[in-house]
């Protein structure tokens, strides 16, 4: 008896391809710099003081790149836009909701020198604003003079 499903080895191949319908649906552009605060509670249960932060974000359909700075120090970052939500991967773990220039969430297991002595939240709160994005693309072409 004939089947209509694919061969195991084409099925395979299916699950391989890339997934360009997630691509399509990413309509949350978070390149740009973001500055704001974080602060969490330390392993002994105090509450952290507020850490100035910025994160520099390019994006590329879905995937994120980019880097952290506070105070001391610095690191690179990668995560994935779904949604509304952004989710680091690399370099720091954690969520972010998106909503137009805010994300707000959290960082879990976030280390960071702060010019009085080093903190570890676990986890960090943060919260975000959108200072620069990049120049649109202009939507028509300019008027043309006689």
């Amino acid at each position: 008896m004939a089947s209509d499903r694919p061969a195991r080895s084409d099925q395979r191949q299916l699950c391989a391809k890339r997934d360009w319908v997630s691509d399509l649906l990413v309509l949350t552009d978070v390149t740009g710099t973001w500055e704001g605060s974080m602060k969490g509670s330390t392993p002994g249960g105090a509450q952290s003081l507020p850490i100035t932060i910025t994160l520099v974000l390019q994006q590329s359909g879905p995937k994120v790149t980019g880097e952290l700075s506070s105070p001391r120090e610095q690191g690179r970052v990668e995560g994935v836009v779904n949604g509304d939500v952004l989710s680091f991967s690399e370099g720091i773990k954690g969520e972010l909701a998106i909503d137009g220039d805010e994300m707000w969430g959290r960082f879990d297991h976030l280390f960071v020198y702060t010019k009085q002595w080093p903190t570890r939240c676990d986890p960090c709160y943060v919260r975000l604003r959108r200072v620069t994005s990049p120049v649109p693309a202009p939507s028509e072409p300019p008027a043309r003079r006689p």
